[in-house]
């Protein structure tokens, strides 16, 4: 009997499909008249104010012709679109003109390969505070890398991005997450005690810890089971060789480039102080808090950070190529940027339908009613202690899958959990611990989370089997084992700051 062959659907396809089925079914819930309540925070006398959430209808005449009329501004208004064309200018020439390719040697040589693994996922933690330049920039950085290395590229795209989305709720800085969680929790806190003041440094102990221990998790997980999973890559002839010998030219040119981006890194960070002749030119002065200023909506470090990095990388190529004679000229750069872009067109189709069916997605409020849903059900649950903990992981953590956006989430989410966390002796900003791990543990496994299709187009680039495709439950399948990996870890973290009682912040513990 002959095989039947295995039907494989294109991702844009895919997206297209769970679009009408989105229409669908905020139609159904519609017709039902689902509607979900959950709460927001009178700063001022400190009530509880009930809020609802309905399913909107877009299966209809009016949910088509927002449809129709939407498909363009939703691809050009969509997050990754952008940002990714902007990141890959500088990636591109980074690669063109050689000098990824001779730093990546050099550092190969001196640093063994599992530690270069545990680094790109520290990395991806670290760069995860700076949201899409992470996955726009570092992550064909990581593939570029183990490209270098012999490795299937594929791995590092894998570890980047595991970094990114399962460690964002780590960092060894305050960022804008704890900006956030603190400005939220400071008035969930008000319904019980208007006198207690949220600590925005109440976590850094936790976070801390949590990068060192993600990082080697990520890099297990990475070597054990995705580089397996992944097979040999077989290397085209313009894809750089692990044969290949840096020569002391190229060598002297990357320690230049290093040097020149330095300077310019150390003019950066003038920018970014506040209070100095002629400093603060990327900061948003009209806050109070330094963390505000810096990544703020506001910020223009923060709304330029892609921006920023690509062309530092563009910086140091051009000092790296002039040096080795890889750039001659200025059409030799603008080749460079547009090196990467080629294999851009057919991830613009893929963007295109996923633009569609998140921000559909987002426009039904199917999302919102089912974080609703989870509030009102925690609400109602007489829970305390341990049980509470990690009940309210697993519900932020359903949650995440629906609306991937922390800021969304917590606001919905803290004017009941902070109360209990309070009611059961333990400090707000253990909540806010609770909240960022769960919330982390499960954003790379959703195809709802934007970035989710630069994962998807990326191993799509370096995928050699070219009568296939990557689909979605490919990228899925190897988030899998990170997501697993990550989740028990995150838990396992927060167990034993509860359990030991150690400071989860600068003065601030677990119990009140």
């Amino acid at each position: 009997m002959k095989k039947r062959k295995k039907i494989r659907l294109h991702p844009a396809l895919v997206f297209l499909i769970l679009t009408l089925v989105i229409m669908i079914i905020s139609s159904v819930g519609n017709i039902l008249n689902l509607e979900a309540n959950y709460y927001v925070v009178n700063e001022n006398t400190g009530d509880l104010t009930s809020q609802v959430v309905t399913i909107y209808n877009l299966f209809n005449r009016t949910g088509l012709q927002y449809l129709i009329s939407n498909m363009l501004t939703n691809f050009l208004n969509f997050a990754p679109l952008g940002n990714l064309i902007v990141g890959l200018l500088g990636v591109g020439v980074a690669y063109k003109s050689g000098f990824l390719n001779a730093l990546f040697k050099m550092i190969g040589e001196k640093v063994p390969r599992k530690a270069l693994t545990f680094i790109t996922v520290l990395l991806g933690i670290l760069f995860s505070m700076f949201y899409e330049a992470g996955y726009v920039i570092l992550i064909p950085l990581a593939a570029i890398l183990f490209m270098n290395l012999g490795r299937h590229p594929s791995a590092g795209i894998c570890a980047a991005f595991s970094g990114i989305t399962f460690g964002y709720g780590a960092n060894f800085i305050i960022n804008r997450l704890d900006s956030i969680l603190y400005e939220y929790a400071s008035k969930a806190t008000i319904i019980l005690d208007s006198s207690y003041n949220v600590n925005l440094y109440g976590n850094i102990i936790f976070t801390v810890i949590s990068t060192i221990l993600l990082s080697y998790v990520g890099m297990f997980v990475t070597e054990r089971f995705i580089i397996p999973k992944l097979g040999k890559y077989s290397f085209d002839e313009e894809e750089p060789s692990q044969e290949a010998v840096v020569s002391k030219k190229e060598k002297k040119g990357v320690i230049i480039s290093l040097l020149a981006t330095l300077v310019v890194s150390l003019l950066l960070g003038y920018c970014l102080i506040k209070g100095l002749p002629f400093s603060g030119l990327l900061l948003d002065l009209s806050k109070s808090n330094y963390v505000d200023m810096l990544f703020g909506e506001g910020s223009y470090f923060y709304q330029g950070s892609v921006t920023i990095f690509s062309f530092m990388l563009i910086f140091a190529s051009l000092i790296y190529g002039i040096r080795v004679k890889t750039i001659d000229d200025n059409r030799d750069l603008v080749d460079g940027m547009s090196y990467y872009l080629k294999d851009v067109a057919s991830l613009l189709v893929l963007i295109f339908f996923a633009a569609q069916f998140c921000l559909i997605f987002n426009k039904t409020n199917i999302g919102l009613f089912i974080v609703a849903s989870l509030s009102e059900l925690l609400n109602g649950m007489q829970l305390s202690g341990l049980v509470l903990v990690i009940i309210t992981f697993i519900i932020v953590a359903i949650s995440t899958f629906f609306v991937p956006m922390a800021s969304t989430k917590w606001a919905m989410l803290s004017p009941v959990i902070v109360p209990m966390f309070m009611q059961s002796s333990m400090t707000p900003e253990f909540a806010e611990v609770v909240f960022r791990a769960a919330d982390s543990s499960m954003k790379g496994l959703t195809p709802i989370f934007s970035y989710f299709v630069i994962l998807i187009g990326f191993l799509h680039i370096y995928n050699k089997r070219k009568n296939d495709v990557i689909t979605i439950t490919d990228a899925m399948s190897l988030m899998v084992p990170y997501t697993i990996a990550f989740t028990i870890v995150w838990l396992v973290i927060i167990l034993a700051f509860y359990i030991i009682g150690i400071p989860i912040g600068i003065g601030t513990g677990v119990m009140l």
